[in-house]
């Protein structure tokens, strides 16, 4: 399995496969090849892709602003599951932090206990819950943090 990091410049075909793939894992809340492009384009964008020789199997898209980052999108191809291929995606996006990270959030599906799992054992806590945030079907977010401590910041 090779992580990419994808830019601006990665080929339209590139964004097509990622908008395909986070459709098919998450349904009509998936992000449009646009709307994958355009965050590329981004200041800290993170953008990463788990490959399987040519074939697309995970995804992760994120950023960094000042001391903070969120991660947006987490998906990964049903037939690449329970691989590690998150585990994977998720250390490569704690990597390319800036050290000046403090703090990182995300939303994840209250029902979702396979992500809220390896979320935590990347030390992310609940800190609350957006009602109705997703659509297909409607369903709570859990609004997960991590707190990027000293001894954390240390292992980057």
């Amino acid at each position: 399995m090779e992580i990419k990091r994808l830019t601006s410049c990665s080929p339209s075909e590139t964004f097509e496969a990622l908008s395909a793939l986070d459709k098919l894992c998450v349904g009509a809340d998936g992000w449009s090849a646009e709307s994958f492009r355009e965050e590329a384009q981004r200041d800290g964008s993170i953008i990463l892709a788990a490959y399987d020789g040519e074939k697309l199997a995970g995804l992760l898209t994120g950023f960094t602003a000042a001391d903070t980052g969120e991660i947006l999108s987490v998906a990964v191809s049903p037939e690449y599951r329970r691989k590690g291929i998150a585990r994977m995606l998720m250390n490569e996006f704690f990597a390319a932090l800036p050290k000046e990270a403090e703090n990182i959030a995300l939303e994840v599906r209250c029902s979702n206990t396979a992500a809220i799992a390896l979320y935590e054992s990347f030390g992310f806590v609940k800190a609350g819950v957006r009602k109705r945030f997703y659509r297909d079907p409607i369903e709570d977010a859990d609004i997960m943090v991590c707190y990027m401590t000293d001894k954390y910041k240390e292992g980057r």
